[in-house]
């Protein structure tokens, strides 16, 4: 990519040409920092240089997805396992084993071109409630050694720890950090990567040293293995940011480090400090303990079908799989509902739906299956020639509940859900199946 032209002239206005590109239409002005919650300025001790006498660790599950599914199916293991896009040519890698890596595979790669990659490559369905689970089962037994408020669960693989109230040293922080790896391997037969230090962002680019199921510890007193790696592996500096940064003759952490604040400040306005800042290990933002009660208000599930349809038992099939997603992550934050919507969007981008109020709450599948149905019948038939591409279910208006048999007048049988959820959980979505019926 050229980028002659644009090194004479560093400004805010700064983009990267991509005319030549196939999508070039789709990029406009991009935001900096990633989505993640990126440490704000606000978050910082400004009155500090650095976090003086803290511990911190990074705690990265090592290739998530790839690695629940290879525990739980043994034929997969050392094998190359992608989790996403299992039919046809359609969807992305969300994440890869390392044997599929190793030959190029990456997250967010079209499957597409995976293949073309590692044609032995082995594509599996995501299981997201099961994901879920295991990670907070993880943050469950990490609590019976920290207290709650030095937890930050950063993202669905990863989180942080303020270890200081439990170590006094370096030495003593690494012991802990083997014990967590120990005490996930016994608990979830999962491997991790942590990584050490005096602040979340040397912490957390340290777990990356050593992966798969690596440990690093960097203080003061080596803070140069920070400084010689390349400024793009720098958290919170993306592909974009580095090219911008590289015209300023700044390539390595450690440059960046010693720029001119006025500078940077200049370039990329208060992030551009804070990246700075980070840069020379001022890193002194805390742990995120905002941990409010809430209860969610509503729960939907979407799913883009690789081929659309228009017979009606394939599209209660497909309704009957949404309604079943969404209560088992119901079920799991014990909440219930009196209202659903159903939604289908056509093969023209046409969208139709409704809702219902059902005449008490409930978390049960067959009931919101049922009533789903139900919507799905007043809507416009599809047919060969107007197809359906995708369906929604939404639930909203949700009640917390500590009991499950709220049907006083009814003898229906009880259908053990809590109990199915887990095994699914556990073993997989394919180890039991319930028939409802579609009449």
């Amino acid at each position: 990519m050229n980028t002659a032209r644009n090194t004479g002239k560093i400004s805010s206005s700064f983009f990267i040409p991509r005319e030549a590109t196939r999508s070039a239409h789709l990029f406009k002005r991009i935001r900096m920092l990633p989505l993640y919650s990126f440490p704000h300025h606000r978050n910082l001790n400004h009155g500090l240089n650095q976090n003086r006498n803290k511990f911190f660790i990074h705690l990265d599950i090592d290739a998530f997805y790839a690695q629940v599914e290879q525990r739980d199916n043994p034929k997969l293991r050392g094998k190359p396992v992608s989790v996403g896009g299992t039919k046809g040519d359609k969807g992305i890698v969300m994440t890869a084993s390392y044997e599929a890596r190793k030959k190029g595979v990456d997250i967010g790669m079209s499957v597409v071109e995976a293949r073309r990659l590692c044609p032995d490559l082995i594509s599996v369905p995501c299981y997201g409630t099961k994901y879920e689970a295991i990670l907070q089962n993880i943050l469950f037994h990490m609590s019976k050694l920290l207290p709650e408020d030095c937890i930050e669960q950063y993202s669905i693989d990863e989180c942080f720890l303020d270890i200081t109230p439990v170590v006094k040293d370096y030495f003593q922080a690494a012991k802990f950090a083997w014990k967590i790896k120990k005490m996930i391997r016994d608990i979830e037969n999962l491997r991790v990567s942590i990584g050490v230090s005096f602040n979340k962002s040397f912490a957390k680019m340290s777990s990356k040293f050593n992966k798969p199921d690596g440990l690093a510890v960097v203080s003061e007193k080596n803070m140069e293995t920070i400084y010689n790696l390349p400024v793009r592996k720098m958290w919170g500096i993306g592909h974009r940011m580095e090219i911008r940064l590289n015209a300023l003759g700044i390539k390595t952490i450690g440059e960046l480090a010693k720029s001119s604040i006025h500078t940077i400040h200049k370039e990329f306005g208060i992030n551009g400090v804070v990246l700075r800042k980070f840069a020379r290990g001022e890193d002194t933002s805390g742990i995120s303990s905002v941990q409010t009660e809430r209860v969610e208000k509503s729960f939907n599930h979407n799913h883009t079908l690789s081929d659309s349809i228009y017979e009606e038992p394939r599209a209660i099939d497909e309704i009957k799989r949404m309604t079943e997603y969404v209560c088992r992550r119901m079920r799991a934050k014990d909440l219930i509902t009196d209202h659903i919507a159903l939604s289908v969007r056509y093969e023209d981008l046409g969208y139709k739906g409704g809702k219902l109020r059902l005449w008490q709450p409930t978390n049960s599948q067959r009931e919101i299956f049922q009533k789903a149905v139900d919507i799905y019948k007043t809507l416009p038939p599809p047919d060969s020639s107007h197809k359906i591409r995708t369906f929604g279910v939404s639930v909203f208006e949700l009640y917390r509940v500590d009991a499950y048999n709220l049907n006083f007048f009814h003898s229906d049988n009880l259908i053990p859900y809590k109990q199915m959820d887990y095994l699914k959980d556990k073993y997989g979505e394919n180890i039991l199946r319930m028939g409802i019926d579609n009449s």
